[in-house]
């Protein structure tokens, strides 16, 4: 409906249809059983604007002349069967400038009008998340640096542990304060709900973790004390101060650097699928553009 357009109930489309005539089409084809077929699907139909009424009334009157012109019923399981629908676009508008209008046209009211044509149910929207960009390592090393930088040990030891465990472990935060110092061992960091798993240490992170595990203070988590707060990774990412220059530390970002830095290495995908608590792959194929070619 178009911007301004007001709204038409059934019966206000069914007085806009008696003054109506399809353009070059013969007045007793319009005042027979076609032109009753034509309106009685018109009324039927929800509430449209006059544009919309319009166009539909052309495209249904197209098809139902054409319909006629085959010697099929004006039966509307019939004339707005998928198939016949079909057949009309591909064969009864060839050379039309306007077919995938039509077609569409049908398609969106076929379904509305019939119950017995095998018009399949539209699948249902899938919202697909957008992959958390990987930082370069440029930026890494600057988010690295200014995390060594902050103006409280609480805040520079969180900052931290957020690029050692997020770059070197994959984790963000769904898992990264939830790490006791327990849970770091010689084969990896040990991962709980959701996805349980033991998850190595990227080389050039393994020191860093293992000095957080040490001297992190009994009864605490490796990055946020002793919160449980679900929150709690994104609210200190928010809180470290960086230069102008360097990106926003963000888990998610790296969690990507370090799925990124594995493909890049010739991590097996089933190895790293199972490291990373994935369910699928398609985590990692949208990352495939960010992947070094070899």
């Amino acid at each position: 409906m178009g911007k301004g357009t007001p709204a038409l109930g059934r019966h206000e489309v069914a007085e806009w249809l008696v003054r109506y005539r399809p353009s070059g089409m013969a007045g007793e084809l319009w005042d027979g059983p076609l032109g009753l077929f034509v309106r009685d699907c018109l009324v039927r139909l929800d509430s449209v604007g006059v544009a919309s009424a319009r166009r539909i009334a052309t495209v249904l009157s197209g098809l139902a002349a054409w319909s006629v012109a085959e010697g099929l019923p004006l039966d509307v399981e019939v004339v707005l069967d998928p198939d016949t629908v079909e057949r009309f676009v591909s064969v009864g508008l060839v050379g039309d400038a306007n077919r995938g209008t039509y077609r569409s046209v049908l398609r969106r009211i076929g379904p509305k009008l019939t119950n017995k044509a095998p018009w399949e149910p539209r699948p249902e929207p899938v919202c697909r998340r957008q992959v958390a960009e990987p930082y370069s390592p440029a930026e890494l090393a600057a988010l690295w640096r200014d995390a060594g930088r902050q103006s409280t040990d609480a805040l520079r030891r969180s900052a931290l542990a957020l690029v050692a465990l997020g770059a070197g472990a994959g984790l963000d935060g769904r898992w990264v304060t939830r790490i006791a110092p327990e849970d770091v061992t010689a084969a990896g960091v040990v991962v709980g709900e959701p996805a349980a798993r033991v998850v190595p240490v990227v080389a050039e992170y393994v020191g860093a973790v293992d000095e957080f595990a040490w001297s992190c203070p009994a009864g605490e988590f490796l990055v946020g004390g002793r919160s449980l707060s679900r929150n709690r990774a994104s609210s200190l990412a928010a809180r470290v101060e960086l230069a102008a220059d360097t990106p926003r530390l963000n888990c998610s970002r790296l969690r990507s650097t370090w799925l990124v830095g594995h493909l890049d290495r010739g991590t097996r995908l089933p190895e790293l699928v199972a490291m990373a608590g994935l369910k699928g792959l398609t985590v990692l194929s949208d990352l495939l553009p960010y992947v070094a070619a070899s």
